[in-house]
């Protein structure tokens, strides 16, 4: 009789031949997120080529002269011994059969989908090349619908050329951490083979056991999407509840919101009082999801109640401030989320109820890093009284 191979065996076998057959990988863009993904991939034995547009920015990189406040990238980058970076994209393609796409998608103006455009130029640039037998990984946020629909015309002088979807769930501030302890890797794949190689890339990179979600891009698209869209509901939800404890008299907004979370239906993770959702990703994935929503004739009740939610609880909390009576107030630590070494201020719910209190005739004093207090006065000018730390 045969001995029959175990699943566990049989995928760690299937991993090792996948990554051995792959030792070489371009990442295109490698700003705040693409290098990060970049040298998490040279750091577990990969050949890493990393293509950017700015020869200052390449040449930091090569000459690890580079300076970041994201954590992990400058230690990373000293010992890294397989990453350098290029302005040459035909170098970058000539480089690996696998290219990590990692460029920017910003939000359009109506905040309701994405701007691909430096996306479209890319891929576009890439079949001037005429590039084959290669498999192309979308890393940036697009809206549904963009790899079946639209990155194959953008592609259609290429051959036999995969073009899967494989966003990251990261935040700025926390990025290594989150590449190499995902809870999901989520694959939407553009070939079976491609999947395969994601997959054997992830199993390597990630410290942990994450669980492995591969599919189709269309569902891939939607996944990516309704998980952050999930997130800010539930988070908009505890602070719904949390506003109400607030209005009854001897009720308790930790407490509730404690019992609520030790429902295992539940869970804790984000369903705790306080300022709402905001960043970079959160609000305008929302957004996007109801935007998509919309588009295919489905309401969006639940992405735009969370959005409405969000902005309602921020002038909830500047309202119970002016009840109080205090004429000053100050306000520490403005980056959209606690403690973030990155100077992001997208959406921050801090100072949108910061500037609720200031526009109600209350003198507000942001309290903050020099970087910080910069930028605040870039987008609120001499709304607020400034001090340094």
């Amino acid at each position: 009789m045969k001995p029959v191979l175990s699943v566990s065996l049989a995928l760690m076998l299937l991993t090792s031949i996948c990554v051995n057959a792959i030792d070489n990988i371009t990442v295109i863009g490698i700003g705040c997120l693409g290098i990060c993904n970049a040298l998490c991939l040279e750091k577990v034995g990969f050949n890493v080529l990393g293509i950017d547009i700015s020869p200052e920015y390449v040449h930091k990189i090569n000459t690890k002269t580079l300076e970041s406040c994201e954590p992990g990238v400058i230690d990373y980058l000293q010992k890294s011994k397989n990453f350098r970076a290029s302005t040459s994209l035909d170098e970058g393609l000539k480089f690996s059969d696998v290219y990590f796409v990692v460029v920017a998608t910003p939000t359009t103006p109506n905040d309701e989908a994405y701007d691909h455009s430096i996306l479209n130029s890319l891929l576009e640039e890439i079949n001037k090349r005429k590039v084959a037998n290669k498999h192309i990984v979308i890393c940036c946020t697009v809206f549904p619908g963009y790899i079946h629909s639209i990155a194959p015309i953008l592609l259609k002088d290429c051959t036999n050329v995969s073009v899967s979807y494989n966003p990251e769930f990261i935040a700025q501030g926390n990025i290594i951490q989150g590449f190499e302890n995902p809870d999901i890797v989520l694959i939407g794949e553009g070939s079976r083979e491609a999947g395969d190689i994601l997959e054997s890339i992830h199993r390597k990179v990630c410290k942990n056991n994450p669980k492995i979600c591969r599919m189709s891009a269309e569902s891939a698209e939607i996944t990516k999407l309704s998980i952050n869209c999930f997130i800010t509901t539930k988070i908009a939800f505890a602070n719904m509840i949390g506003d109400i404890a607030d209005k009854t008299p001897g009720a308790n907004k930790y407490d509730v919101l404690n019992a609520i979370g030790n429902d295992s239906r539940i869970g804790t993770k984000c369903l705790k009082p306080g300022y709402g959702f905001g960043g970079p990703c959160f609000p305008r994935d929302n957004r996007a999801l109801g935007s998509y929503s919309k588009k295919i004739g489905i309401d969006p009740f639940i992405p735009q109640a969370t959005d409405e939610s969000n902005k309602l609880h921020a002038r909830t909390m500047a309202e119970s401030m002016i009840n109080s009576g205090d004429d000053a107030y100050v306000f520490e630590d403005v980056n959209y989320k606690d403690n973030c070494p990155v100077i992001i201020l997208t959406e921050s719910q801090k100072l949108a109820v910061a500037a609720e209190v200031a526009h109600r005739g209350r003198r507000v004093t942001i309290r903050d890093q020099e970087k910080v207090i910069a930028q605040v006065k870039k987008n609120y000018g001499n709304l607020f009284d400034y001090e340094s730390i």
